[in-house]
């Protein structure tokens, strides 16, 4: 299973790269929305953009069908939490 690593002020995130169905940028967060019913919500310091989007996506492609070590994805700002729940 793959995961993408996401920078922190201290440390790093982890979200799932596996089964993702949907990546965008809502309310200056990118969230991940899997095809399990559940979505990821990446915050940060300050708002997010379209171009984090892309880094996100980008990562997920590198980490789906690799093993090994997950590349630290930088975005513009720190992530403060990565936060889980379910689709509503």
């Amino acid at each position: 299973m793959g995961y993408v690593k996401l920078k922190k002020a201290s440390g790093f995130d982890l979200a799932s790269a596996e089964n993702v169905g949907d990546v965008k940028l809502v309310s200056n967060d990118v969230v991940i929305q899997y095809l399990s019913g559940y979505k990821v919500t990446i915050a940060a310091t300050s708002p997010l953009v379209q171009a984090d989007v892309d880094k996100v996506v980008a990562a997920i492609d590198v980490m789906n069908g690799a093993s090994g070590v997950a590349p630290l994805t930088v975005l513009s700002y720190n992530v403060t939490g990565a936060t889980m729940t379910v689709i509503s």
